[in-house]
C-alpha cells in the first residue's frame, strides 16, 4: 500500500467539505484533524469524514510531528499567516486560492513557496478537471484553429446571501473566481494577457460602497485572442455557466454533468462544431468538476518524486495579478459613477 498521509484541514465550509468529500476515505489518507473557528462545524466535520480530532486553532496541530499535510481553505486574508506557520512547522501544504487579498501579500505569498523546504501546491482544481485537460490539448493541438474567442460566466443565484457577502467583504467575485479563468485563458492558449478592462455593479444594498457583487471583465491575449469573464453573486442575479471556445476551424463548448438535459450519466460532454466541414462531435468524459484528490495527489507526487506543481506558483501569481488589475479598474471606474440608492 502507498504511503499514508496523515492530512489536517482548516476551513469547515464549502471548499473544505469539497476536499474531504473526494479524499477522506482513499486508502493513503488519513484525517488526522480538522478545524474551524465554529466548534460546531469543526464536530460536524470530525464526525462526517472520521476524522481523528477537531480544534478551533490550527496551530495545535502544527506541534504534530505526525501531521504531514495541511490543507488551507478560510478566507484569502488568512492564507499568508497560516502558510507562513505551516512552512515553519515544516508540514506540506495544499492552499486555495486566491493566495492573498492584495499584491503585497500575494508577493510574499509566493517569496516563501519559493523558499520553502516543504511543497506548497496552490489550488486551482481545473487544471486537475479531465475535461479541461481534454480541451486545452484539444486547442493546443489546433482543433479550433488560432487566434480564439473565450467565452465564459460563472454567477450565482445565491440561497445563502450571507455566505457570499462574507466573502465580498475580503475579495470580489472577479478575483475569487476569476483567478482560475484567467488561468485557463493563459493555459488553453499558451499566450500571456497584454490587456484587461471591467466594469461591475452593487445590485445588494447591503455589499460596501467600496465592493461590489456583479463584474465583468475582457482580455486581450498576446496570439490575438480575446475572452470575456462575467462573475456575479446576488439574490436576483441567475445561476448561469458558460465555457465557450470559439476559433476560425471551429468551436468547443464545455457543458457541465450537472447541467445536461439528458445523458448525465455519461459525465460531462465537450461538444466540438468542425468548420468547414460544418460536422458535430460529442464527447463524453467521466469527469468530477471538483477532483480534490487529484489536486492532492499532485502535491503527493511533488513531496515524493520532486515533481512541479500544477499550475506553477508563477502561473498562480500571474493570474492573480491580472486579476486584481482588473478589479482596481472596475473600482476606478465604478467611483466615477454617481451611486444611486438601493431600494
Amino acid at each position: 500500500m502507498d504511503k499514508q498521509y496523515n492530512v489536517v484541514l482548516v476551513g469547515c465550509g464549502h471548499m473544505g467539505a469539497a476536499h474531504m468529500d473526494d479524499i477522506y476515505y482513499r486508502e493513503n489518507i488519513n484525517v488526522e484533524g480538522v478545524v474551524d473557528l465554529n466548534p460546531e462545524k469543526a464536530k460536524f466535520f470530525a464526525r462526517k469524514y472520521g476524522a481523528k480530532s477537531w480544534s478551533t486553532n490550527y496551530q495545535n496541530y502544527l506541534k504534530d510531528k505526525n501531521v504531514d499535510i495541511v490543507i488551507i481553505a478560510t478566507y484569502p486574508s488568512s492564507h499568508l499567516k497560516m502558510l507562513r506557520d505551516c512552512i515553519a512547522a515544516g508540514k506540506h501544504v495544499l492552499c486555495e486560492k486566491p493566495i492573498a487579498t492584495d499584491l503585497k501579500e500575494g508577493r510574499e505569498f509566493v517569496k516563501l513557496v519559493k523558499h520553502a523546504k516543504t511543497k506548497v501546491l496552490v489550488g486551482h482544481i481545473l487544471r486537475h478537471n479531465k475535461t479541461y485537460q481534454t480541451v486545452a490539448k484539444m486547442i493546443q493541438d489546433g482543433a479550433i484553429g488560432s487566434p480564439i474567442i473565450m467565452r465564459m460566466a460563472q454567477n450565482h443565484h445565491t440561497m445563502d446571501w450571507n455566505k457570499y457577502l462574507a466573502l465580498i467583504k475580503e475579495t470580489s467575485p472577479i478575483i475569487d473566481c476569476g483567478v482560475h479563468y484567467i488561468d485557463v485563458m493563459r493555459w488553453f492558449t499558451g499566450a500571456e494577457v497584454i490587456n484587461v478592462s471591467g466594469i461591475g455593479l452593487r445590485t445588494e444594498a447591503d455589499v460596501p460602497e467600496d465592493k461590489y457583487n456583479y463584474g465583468l471583465i475582457t482580455l486581450t491575449l498576446s496570439d490575438g485572442s480575446v475572452a470575456y469573464y462575467e462573475a456575479g453573486w446576488g439574490n436576483t442575479i441567475a445561476a448561469d455557466n458558460l465555457k465557450e471556445f470559439v476559433g476560425p476551424k471551429g468551436r468547443i463548448r464545455i457543458i457541465y454533468k450537472k447541467d445536461r438535459a439528458t445523458h448525465q450519466e455519461e459525465g460531462d460532454l465537450i461538444e466540438f462544431y468542425r468548420y468547414p466541414e460544418k460536422t458535430y462531435e460529442m464527447i463524453n468524459l467521466d469527469s468530477n468538476r471538483k477532483p480534490t484528490y487529484d489536486q492532492l495527489s499532485c502535491l503527493i507526487d511533488m513531496i515524493e518524486n520532486d515533481t512541479q506543481a500544477s499550475p506553477s506558483i508563477d502561473d498562480v501569481y500571474t493570474a492573480f495579478e491580472i486579476a486584481v488589475a482588473a478589479d482596481e479598474k472596475i473600482k476606478n471606474e465604478y467611483s466615477k459613477v454617481n451611486h444611486i440608492a438601493l431600494v
